[in-house]
């Protein structure tokens, strides 16, 4: 038995043990063929023909196949970014380890016509596979339209097209100018840097669990210049991939994959101060739109809330704690087969193309939730908002006679699914929900379908969002969707027809349109709100979760928020946690989440209640507390600078780059920000720290704790109690401001 896979399973960041590398080889360099086989084969002879000639090579047996990471502008993703968790888990469960690796690594002749390929042992031989050899190629003429007019001195150089013998091409790389005192921002969410200079990055959406390092579920094409007045857009959705200023630091080195039939690639240029290149970005790509004004409110949720019982009992610890929460997030809702319905709900099956209507579910007393419309009715008579969690994959087949296997089966027989290269329905690849189906939610037929599932949540039961979970499941540039394109265009589009879904649904109904997204690309702005993935509870992941905030803000991810001290792992200190508290007092959105912990006692969650129990702190409660009576005074703040943020372009959650962005004194405060126009932040993100330096910019500032006003210009040393942060607010404001915060 042999396997060989010439393009992979499509993950950006491996390559596979039956795989080539590179996909498009060059002339004159190394390529390696891989290809795996079963423990009992002897030997595995490689057999390459090209222009009249057979060539024969006898592979090494390397042993145990596993994955590796993948080259990257010449660098190894090891140089730069965390192990996949994926490779990881993959390892653990033995993915490869029934089978043999055997490779070879050739240095290319230049063929002048296309080359075949195939593998024999001494018990099987594979199909034929085909490559051409490619060249980097200099056009005559620039084949990148620029748009707008080219900031002075930033024309593209060093133009050049890798081509194949039939010239189709493949990747586009050239140079943008870069002077040494410009700082770059932006290209999505990023939880590594601030700052991109001396970084590679790319825009590839991905799920890494925890620990993302370069990696990011919500990147973008698009970048700021500071100091240069302007920035940038590739207007494509092809992966891209940017070297700022490692290689050369007079340049921004950047290469994007292109469809064979590519004619052009456009660069958008944008100029003016951060505030104006974001705005008109977003004018482009999509405007943002005002959420509502419940989203500024204290969202809870756990993974373990898996029953009625539990969820009012939550609410109700809250309530009493003088916690008072304006969202409860679902995650363990449904029948995890469906998605659509309640644990423990019966029903008759549908055809699969109708959606249920509630009158036709039946809840067992009994059961798991006995009466869903009731306590989504109590919450509403608390003031508290019910989003419930998605995913955008059909999970499985299900059992026979299942309402899972109705709607699998209808998805296949109606094409509402994506294909992978064979013309097969695509089967995920990823860990989780592995070989699930993806129904191709960028179809707008599709999507309408998709919502129909669950319109009874929102028109009848009066669900008023979604947590859109899980957006990053399309791998490989061999995917067809349903408008014939394939992968390496759709697949960075994906998360946006997904989350469109439940916008349009909600709208239908006339209900604010809100979800919760951790994956998305360029125009998925338009589709708020974002959270910042998952997280361990460490320093290191609050720093890399407060750089998450500021880099997606400014890429036009205006309302966002993450777990506050982690959800993962083991629980977080007290100080870590209320520290964390404070920074989330203090951003867009404000929530605390946990992760299924098995239902062990005591529990993990990261409820304030329960971990004041769990360090046994009334202490760390009654600081919870006081931050979220400072929060909820804030509410009416945050709504008007929201406003003002849709319609200036200027983040909610500011770096300090958007008003200050002459000063170069801001650059040594990575993890400051403004939220709106007049609160600068520092939250505290170091363990064991009561001081903070603290750079406060030109202007009179009133420090929100102390009263004591402070002209800016200067670095000050500030002592931080765990029951207050660094925030300090302008003085024009101060007047007003103070009188509706209760400190």
């Amino acid at each position: 038995m042999l396997v060989h896979k010439p393009i992979g399973i499509g993950h950006p960041y491996r390559v596979e043990p039956f795989e080539r590398t590179p996909h498009f080889p060059l002339a004159g360099e190394l390529m390696t063929f891989r290809v795996c086989s079963d423990a009992s084969t002897a030997f595995v002879r490689l057999y390459l023909e090209a222009e009249g000639q057979l060539l024969t090579f006898d592979l090494v047996n390397h042993g145990a196949a596993s994955a590796i990471d993948i080259p990257l502008f010449g660098k190894t993703a090891k140089e730069f970014v965390s192990d996949s968790h994926l490779a990881d888990a993959a390892a653990r469960s033995g993915e490869y380890s029934r089978f043999d690796e055997w490779r070879i690594t050739l240095s290319l002749p230049d063929f002048s016509d296309l080359a075949s390929y195939w593998f024999e042992s001494s018990s099987d031989t594979t199909e034929r596979f085909t490559f051409s050899v490619h060249r980097w190629i200099t056009p005559e003429k620039s084949d990148i339209r620029v748009r707008g007019e080219v900031p002075i001195g930033r024309t593209p150089t060093d133009e050049e097209w890798l081509t194949d013998l039939s010239g189709n091409r493949r990747k586009v790389r050239f140079g943008l100018p870069l002077l040494s005192d410009e700082k770059v921002v932006g290209f999505g969410e990023r939880f590594h840097s601030v700052v991109q200079n001396g970084e590679l990055v790319d825009a590839v959406v991905y799920e890494e669990y925890k620990g993302q390092g370069h990696r990011t579920y919500l990147p973008t094409p698009f970048a700021h210049i500071i100091g240069g007045n302007c920035g940038f857009h590739l207007n494509t959705t092809t992966p891209t991939y940017f070297d700022v200023g490692r290689s050369s630091k007079e340049k921004i080195a950047i290469e994007v994959e292109v469809t064979p039939s590519a004619q052009f690639l456009e660069l958008n240029f944008f100029q003016g101060d951060p505030s104006s290149v974001l705005k008109q970005y977003l004018d482009l790509v999509g405007s943002v739109p005002t959420p509502p004004e419940w989203i500024f409110e204290l969202w809870i949720s756990s993974n373990e809330w898996n029953t009625q019982e539990r969820v009012d009992r939550e609410v109700a610890e809250s309530l009493s704690s003088g916690i008072f929460p304006g969202v409860v997030v679902l995650e363990a809702w449904s029948d995890e087969s469906t998605f659509t319905v309640f644990r423990d709900a019966v029903y008759e099956v549908t055809d699969g193309n109708s959606g249920l209507n509630a009158s036709e579910i039946v809840y067992p007393v009994d059961g798991a939730w006995p009466n869903p419309l009731q306590m989504i009715e109590k919450l509403h008579e608390q003031n508290i908002k019910i989003v419930l969690w998605q995913i955008p994959v059909i999970k499985d087949a299900g059992e026979h006679g299942s309402q899972a296997e109705v709607n699998w089966n209808y998805a296949i027989d109606h094409k509402k699914v994506v294909l992978d290269g064979n013309g097969e329905p695509y089967r995920v690849r990823g860990f989780w929900f592995q070989d699930g189906l993806l129904p191709d939610l960028t179809d707008p037929q599709v999507r309408a379908w998709w919502g129909e599932q669950r319109r009874y949540l929102v028109e009848e039961l009066g669900v008023d969002g979604f947590k859109t979970d899980g957006g990053e499941h399309a791998w490989g540039d061999d995917l067809v969707y349903l408008d014939g394109n394939v992968g390496l265009v759709k697949n960075n589009q994906f998360p946006i027809g997904y989350v469109q879904t439940f916008h349009e649904l909600l709208a239908k109904f006339g209900k604010p349109e809100v979800t919760f997204s951790r994956a998305g690309f360029s125009g998925s702005q338009k589709f708020p709100t974002f959270w910042a993935g998952d997280e361990n509870s460490t320093w290191q992941a609050l720093r890399a979760s407060v750089t998450a905030g500021i880099t997606a803000s400014a890429s036009g991810f205006y309302f966002w928020g993450w777990d506050i001290g982690g959800f993962s792992g083991e629980i977080p200190g007290e100080e870590l946690y209320l520290r964390g508290a404070a920074m989330a007092t203090f951003c867009p959105i404000m929530q605390v989440h946990s992760e299924y912990n098995h239902h062990q006692i005591p529990s993990n969650d990261r409820t304030p209640w329960n971990l004041a129990k769990r360090h046994q702190s009334p202490g760390l409660l009654n600081t919870f507390r006081k931050f979220t009576e400072i929060r909820r005074a804030l509410v009416p703040y945050l709504t008007t600078e929201a406003a003002h943020a849709v319609e200036s372009g200027r983040p909610l959650m500011a770096g300090l780059f958007f008003d200050y962005f002459s000063d170069e004194k801001i650059w040594e405060f990575p993890y400051q920000y403004l939220l709106g126009r007049d609160l600068l932040v520092a939250p505290i993100v170091e363990e064991g720290q009561e001081k903070l330096k603290v750079y406060l910019p030109n202007g009179e500032w009133v420090d929100l704790f102390t009263k004591e006003t402070i002209f800016g210009g200067q670095i000050i040393e500030k002592q931080v109690p765990l029951d207050q942060i660094a925030v300090f607010v302008k003085r024009s404001i101060w007047a007003d401001f103070s009188e509706i915060l209760p400190i």
